[in-house]
């Protein structure tokens, strides 16, 4: 049993493995929905957050300084168009400001990126074409939890 943060406060969990699924859950009391995964903010906030500020600083904000220039989405080859267009809702979607600048600094390297270098592109492209979407879509329970994470709800149908 540990605490989790709930819409309440502090509520008691335990994590569980789903016979179905063979996912690792967590059950929080007085909540309506199972949470999958066991987020372990000791490791997120402890041994990971240099991590984290790894890939914010170093990664995201130096990609950016790299861009020689910026290619407007409407001259984009249409798979890096539908990508940018995905970032856009992204951008739009997030309530937290400094997700909103990530995701925005995240956009531009990215598409162009796959735009110039062909090899790039059809890599991710057959990446995205081996998911399984069926499986990456939101459960009733993620976008429950995922009301509560500074992302505008009207985004989560």
């Amino acid at each position: 049993m540990v605490q989790y943060g709930s819409r309440s406060g502090k509520a008691k969990a335990y994590a569980y493995i789903d016979p179905k699924t063979g996912e690792k859950k967590m059950k929080i009391e007085g909540e309506k929905y199972d949470l999958r995964g066991v987020p372990r903010h000791h490791l997120l906030h402890g041994p990971m957050a240099p991590l984290k500020r790894y890939i914010k600083n170093m990664i995201i904000e130096q990609m950016v300084k790299c861009l020689p220039h910026k290619i407007p989405d409407d001259q984009l080859i249409i798979p890096v168009r539908e990508l940018a267009r995905v970032f856009d809702l992204w951008i739009e979607a997030e309530d937290e400001p400094e997700m909103k600048r990530l995701a925005g600094q995240l956009k531009d390297p990215i598409c162009m990126t796959l735009q110039e270098d062909d090899a790039w592109l059809w890599r991710f492209m057959w990446f995205l074409e081996q998911l399984d979407m069926s499986k990456m879509k939101l459960t009733k329970a993620d976008k429950y939890y995922f009301r509560g994470k500074s992302f505008n709800s009207e985004y989560i149908k």
